[in-house]
């Protein structure tokens, strides 16, 4: 006689023992497995899509929303710099815009820097604007100024977005009329 084979329960048990687990669990088993192998791989293909990243190299220079906030496609979050390719709008009273050409030489000071930097100049505005409210005397307020967008060299880190800069536009001399 087998040990407790006088006890129903436990000769069930072990007779379920010796015939090994039912083909239904194991297959039940197997889909659980693949069904958690299923969810990891979704898990993993969301967590990519919440990681951002830049298209390009830079510097963030705005943060346009608070972590945690939720926003929809195509809305930015984050304001890039490249500042490998550093330029500078200034703002060119109308009497003197028609000595300004394009790709006219640049130099670009700032304080606090004994190096002048250059630039070149390429954009010129079309329309006159507004003084803007950084024009610093009366008279350069009473004038249309129109923008002039100037490109400046590679300064290896040296330059700042934003940075205050004084610029002086390589023009030719005032022809005699």
């Amino acid at each position: 006689a087998r040990p407790g084979s006088d006890n129903p329960k436990i000769a069930e048990r072990l007779a379920l023992i010796e015939a090994g687990s039912r083909e239904g669990q194991l297959a039940a088993a197997r889909a659980a497995a693949l069904a958690a192998d299923a969810g990891v791989a979704g898990a993993r293909s969301r967590s990519r899509e919440l990681v951002l990243t830049a298209p390009t190299r830079g510097v963030v220079l705005l943060r346009n929303v608070v972590p945690g906030e939720v926003v929809g496609p195509g809305i930015p979050v984050l304001t890039l710099g490249d500042v490998d390719r550093l330029w500078i709008r200034v703002y060119v009273g109308a009497p003197q815009l028609p000595r300004v050409r394009l790709g006219a030489a640049v130099e670009v000071r700032v304080n606090g820097a004994a190096r002048v930097f250059a630039g070149r100049v390429v954009e010129i505005a079309s329309r006159a604007e507004l003084t803007p409210r950084a024009a610093l005397t009366e008279e350069e307020r009473a004038n249309l100024v129109f923008g002039v967008k100037v490109a400046l060299d590679p300064t290896a880190g040296v330059l700042k977005p934003g940075l205050p800069a004084d610029v002086v536009i390589q023009a030719p001399p005032v022809s005699a009329p």
